[in-house]
């Protein structure tokens, strides 16, 4: 339990993605202080919580519109050539969210950012710790990633296990992952996330642009509300996607080359 100015809060979660939300709380850390305004606890916890919920979401990978078969899909963010959807169910469900965009890579260029997991905190929103646990072979990996949550909350870890596959038909390579807690022990200063399902999909349209998209479901535990983690649901990833363009814009990758990656050559 924390106390801030005065007032007492229990298991608070924060992110660093909304601005309009931190600016208000230290609007209000700012009131208290010079004039006197009693503030309500409650008020402290709400805020606080909305800033944590996207940056835990953003990093439990790197592990929805429309309507598909299974999800309708709704827009909620289409910004520098990068959209981001949200599953359309009840706010007391755990959310999917789904972002994508078109670059101009190779296909091994795309997978070599994703298994490249030491410099996930390069570009993976919040990220302050990945590194690859096991990899028996190119397509099959265990990976722990760790979440450096704003004070003053505990960070979140996550260890996804992961497998990569690729359409031999259409040369689209999809990446999937899954939640994996008890694979390594916890530590008392990090909470474990115990769900979450990834899908990293790049799918070749032709003169070397690919359409990449990026799902996920995550429950990022503690005892806020779903409604809550919902209102923020998107943010992370859209963060994460950004980053994603910007490190494969770098030229860090432009020359992976993997001989287990086929390229599509049309």
């Amino acid at each position: 339990m924390v106390s801030i100015s005065g007032c007492k809060i229990k298991h608070i979660y924060l992110s660093a993605n909304n601005n309009i939300a931190y600016f208000f709380y230290f609007c209000v850390v700012i009131l208290k202080a010079l004039y006197k305004i009693p503030i309500k606890p409650r008020l402290f916890s709400f805020i606080l919580a909305i800033l944590f919920v996207s940056a835990v979401i953003s990093t439990s990978y790197a592990t929805c519109i429309y309507s598909d078969k299974n999800t309708d899909w709704k827009l909620v963010k289409n910004s520098n050539d990068i959209k981001a959807y949200v599953e359309d169910c009840p706010m007391d469900a755990i959310k999917k969210v789904r972002v994508e965009t078109v670059v101009i890579a190779s296909l091994s260029e795309l997978v070599s950012i994703i298994k490249d997991a030491e410099s996930h905190n390069d570009w993976v929103f919040l990220n302050s710790e990945s590194k690859v646990l096991d990899e028996p072979d190119p397509f099959h990996w265990k990976y722990y990633g760790r979440t450096d949550a704003p004070w003053p909350v505990s960070d979140r870890d996550c260890i996804v296990e992961t497998v990569l596959t690729q359409n031999p038909i259409d040369y689209s390579v999809r990446i999937s992952g899954f939640a994996i807690p008890g694979y390594k022990t916890e530590t008392d200063d990090c909470v474990r996330i115990r769900y979450s399902n990834s899908v990293w999909t790049f799918n070749p349209l032709g003169n070397e642009m690919v359409h990449v998209s990026f799902e996920l479901k995550v429950d990022i535990g503690g005892n806020i509300p779903q409604w809550l983690v919902n209102m923020a649901v998107s943010k992370g990833p859209f963060k994460t996607m950004a980053g994603f363009k910007k490190i494969l814009e770098s030229g860090k990758y432009q020359d992976a080359k993997l001989s287990f990656i086929k390229e599509y050559t049309h």
